[in-house]
């Protein structure tokens, strides 16, 4: 193990996490994770898929560096509902968080089964709000219910969702983010 000035071993920094968030639902999900996690998170919301670019990318991995050593994991939290947004944010160098066809598709996965179907917006709400947890939801905020079992059935909603994002079906990729804060 290296040691520090003092002969102390040296501390492990936690790595530091920034992520792009289309809306504000994405923002509030990542927000309740940086609080359970308790990792150091740093949200940039409501980036239009369009606008997103590897120049605005890398200015704020800059801002978020105190050294050259720094290692920064950097995500695009988006829907994949617009296919020239999806190819936007795979020109960046950074990693995909992806749902088909709205973060909400996330969210029903930790309820039920997720059909390998094409889904609408207005449908997976409706299916999202067939659970009595979500049944008042509103996009942009989560309540307490909601967020229990956001957390508690975060590795299970994994099972109950494809991650296949090459079909023009329901997806979702997020369980590749929550598995990178699984680790740290």
């Amino acid at each position: 193990m290296a040691r520090g000035k003092n002969g102390r071993p040296e501390r492990k920094m936690k790595p530091v996490i920034l992520v792009f968030c289309e809306g504000e639902t994405e923002e509030c999900y990542v927000e309740h994770l940086k609080q359970k996690y308790r990792l150091p998170i740093k949200i940039i919301s409501r980036i239009v898929g369009q606008q997103i670019n590897q120049r605005l990318i890398n200015r704020h991995k800059n801002e978020l560096k105190i050294s050259s050593k720094e290692n920064i994991d950097c995500f695009l939290m988006y829907d994949a509902d617009i296919q020239s947004v999806v190819e936007n944010i795979k020109q960046c160098d950074a990693k995909a968080v992806l749902s088909r066809p709205c973060i909400e598709v996330w969210f029903l996965a930790h309820s039920e089964k997720v059909p390998d179907t094409d889904l609408s917006n207005d449908e997976c709400l409706k299916r999202l709000e067939k659970v009595a947890a979500w049944k008042n939801y509103r996009k942009g905020s989560l309540n307490e219910s909601q967020k229990i079992i956001l957390w508690e059935n975060r590795l299970e909603a994994t099972e109950n969702i494809s991650h296949d994002f090459t079909r023009e079906k329901a997806f979702s990729t997020v369980n590749e983010f929550v598995n990178v804060l699984e680790k740290n």
